[in-house]
């Protein structure tokens, strides 16, 4: 299915990982003189002074020590943040101590992603005030083009990683004076470059399954580099490569793309895990590893980069990478008919799901070579293959077989149940923010104040809701993370169809529904969900008992809409007729007892809120393809993972009692079941309260 400028694909990784270069320096300032020196010596060595001062303290800022909010992420301070700091410049603390491995830089909000720096002691302060330095590293990398068999590299000098990582955020986890801090003290820190950035980046997907990126010009540019970052764990070994350079405002992956007699791979760079799901449904004792990814555009002018514009990830996770080799299904495909050929073509996408497409034939490429007919299956939407050999005896006809393959392929094309949204970034469009609306009476949740209010507002429905209050409040989310948050976790606001702008203070919401039918929907939904609860919800029963008794409620009385995904042209929100979507809403399954995925999760997350349950809605991609959508309770101290959608036994899936996967742990989706979990769902500084355990 389906943070402050630009968000990321949310990797999860552990708290407090990082890897900071030590480096030792000793410098020895020689200074003479004394007090009876004459007085043109004396102005000389003011003079001087004053330079080697103005030298030292160019291109340097102070970190500041004291935190303006407490607590406002569980377990972390925050100071003010600092901004128009230069991309060359060295972050500086005092520190009566030379515990440099205390101090952390990363690049997200959620302390997740460590950026490379270098932390030392500084030789320039005096000993009486003695400074921490935080040193950027300098970024140079080889770009290698293949031309005619031949390849060759340049080098692109990318400036440091302040430049590829323009707002990162420091942890100190001492006082000046060495001593521990109650909490670790965050700073958040956004740094310029004398070349401006692109304003504004753009990525889609072409009609072949390569990536597209555009992006507005800059004045004087020689050229532009196209710049992916990947962290695999704690490994910082070639986590900045450059995949593209060009004198244009547009780059493709198809550069990338590899073609070998019989297959074909694109995309290859993008990759965001070590393993791809497929492969491990079939042997589990694999574990795969994700790669953190970013992906943006520098410009050069005068042989200066500018800071990194990045682009959202956000649908790109679908690029196609490889053809699935398991894609039939184990079946001996070789060696029979065209019609033995299944219809579906499985193949491995950048994030390691394994998605769907329909498979085609191309007459023009099929093959007689002696007693057999070679021919290659494309994946539509690709430009992956995978060749077969057929028999010549066991076609009659390969124009009317090729022709009756195709028919079929299209036929059968599967589509995936959760569909994906982006929100649009317009600055040259601004509007007046609308009045504050009073808090809904419906449930609201938010993990922290900005999702929280959002999320008030789109249950209230308003239109136009002004932000500005929340503007360099430090520890939030940006408004993407925050809005999403507020869509996936607040069923009541009717908001899966609803579009978004952003003019930097107010968030346009353009409404899928009129707000009189919005009003008439939320009271149906309460008073529906009210009532289940009544009937199925005894006094004394445990949370788990709840949860049980929700499940098999959902499971008995509704059913999987396999209409609505059959009637659904394409994968985004915005294809979805608006006949159907309450199957994606609260209401479908809840009130009209049909629905996907995405309507049993919030059907599920209404009557856990009503019945006093922790829930969350969960949103990730399936191991066998396509994006699904689930839940989370707390039971205890322990989360624990429930997917209605696939307890419902007369589904497509294996739970034949409805309970297969209720209340278990993350790892014990295994099998066909096998999935992963986005960012998208939950505030990226939040998703660690998670985990199943």
């Amino acid at each position: 299915m389906t943070q402050r400028r630009f968000p990321w694909l949310a990797v999860l990784g552990s708290l407090g990982l990082v890897v900071v270069l030590v480096v030792g320096l000793v410098v020895v300032l020689a200074q003479g003189g004394d007090d009876d020196r004459p007085d043109g010596e004396r102005r000389s060595g003011s003079q001087a002074d004053a330079l080697r001062d103005r030298v030292l303290n160019e291109g340097r800022t102070e970190l500041p020590t004291t935190a303006a909010v407490e607590n406002a992420v569980p377990g972390y301070d925050y100071t003010e943040a600092l901004t128009g700091v230069g991309v060359d410049a060295d972050l500086t603390v005092p520190a009566d101590h030379d515990a440099t491995d205390q101090i952390e830089v990363y690049a997200d909000a959620a302390l997740t992603k460590p950026v490379p720096a270098l932390v030392l002691p500084d030789p320039t302060s005096p000993s009486s005030e003695p400074l921490l330095a935080v040193k950027p590293v300098q970024v140079r990398r080889a770009h290698i083009t293949r031309q005619n068999g031949q390849a060759s590299a340049t080098v692109a000098d990318l400036g440091t990683y302040w430049n590829l990582n323009p707002e990162v955020y420091v942890v100190q986890q001492l006082n000046p004076d060495g001593s521990k801090r109650a909490r670790p003290l965050v700073t958040e820190v956004s740094f310029v470059a004398e070349t401006p950035s692109p304003a504004q980046v753009a990525a889609t997907v072409s009609a072949q399954g390569d990536a597209l990126l555009e992006w507005s010009p800059v004045e004087g540019a020689t050229e532009y580099a196209v710049v992916l970052q990947q962290r695999r764990g704690s490994n910082l070994d070639g986590t900045v490569r450059v995949i593209g350079r060009t004198t244009e405002t547009t780059w493709s992956s198809e550069e990338t793309a590899i073609c070998r007699t019989v297959s074909c791979t694109q995309n290859e760079a993008l990759r965001l895990t070590t393993v791809d799901a497929s492969t491990m449904a079939s042997n589990p004792t694999l574990v795969g590893e994700k790669i953190d990814a970013r992906l943006g555009v520098v410009a050069v002018v005068d042989r200066k980069p500018s800071a990194l514009a990045a682009v959202a990830l956000t649908g790109l996770e679908t690029l196609p990478v490889r053809s699935d080799r398991k894609w039939d299904g184990g079946a001996d495909i070789w060696n029979r008919g065209l019609a033995s050929l299944p219809s579906r073509f499985l193949f491995a996408s950048v994030d390691g799901s394994t998605r769907a497409t329909g498979a085609a034939i191309d007459r023009a490429d099929v093959r007689r070579k002696g007693r057999w007919w070679e021919v290659p299956l494309q994946g539509q939407g690709t430009r992956l293959l995978e060749t077969v050999r057929i028999p010549v005896d066991a076609v009659k006809d390969i124009d009317a077989e090729v022709a009756a393959f195709n028919a079929r392929a299209q036929r059968d094309y599967p589509k995936a149940g959760l569909l994906r949204s982006s929100i649009v970034i317009d600055v040259g469009d601004p509007r007046k923010p609308g009045p504050e609306l009073p808090k809904p009476t419906y449930p609201v949740f938010g993990s922290n104040d900005l999702s929280t209010f959002i999320a008030e507002q789109l249950v209230a429905g308003a239109t136009d809701i002004d932000l500005s209050a929340f503007d360099d409040q430090p520890g939030l989310p940006d408004v993407q993370d925050a809005w999403r948050e507020a869509v996936y976790q607040n069923p009541y606001a009717l908001a899966y169809f609803d579009r978004y702008t952003y003019d930097g203070s107010v968030l346009h919401v353009q409404p899928a529904y009129p707000a009189a039918e919005k009003q008439r929907r939320q009271q149906r939904i309460a008073d529906r969900a009210k009532a289940i609860v009544r009937s199925e919800i005894t006094a004394g029963m445990s949370v788990a008992d709840k949860v049980r008794a929700l499940n098999r409620y959902l499971v008995d009385q509704g059913e999987y809409d396999d209409a609505a995904i059959a009637g659904s042209p394409g994968k985004y929100r915005s294809d979805i007729p608006a006949r159907l979507r309450y199957a994606w809403e609260p209401d479908g399954i809840l009130l009209s007892g049909t629905g996907v995925c995405m309507s049993y999760a919030y059907a599920f997350d209404v009557l856990a809120e009503e019945a006093g349950i922790e829930s969350v809605v969960v949103t990730g991609d399936l191991a066998d393809g396509g994006a699904h959508a689930w839940n989370k309770v707390r039971i205890g101290n322990s989360w624990r993972a429930v997917d209605v959608t696939w307890n419902d036994p007369r589904g497509r899936w294996t739970s034949p009692r409805g309970d297969r996967y209720l209340m278990i742990r993350d790892a014990q989706f295994t099998g066909n079941a096998l999935r992963s979990e986005d960012d998208d769902w939950m505030s990226d500084g939040f998703l660690r309260d998670y985990p199943t355990r």
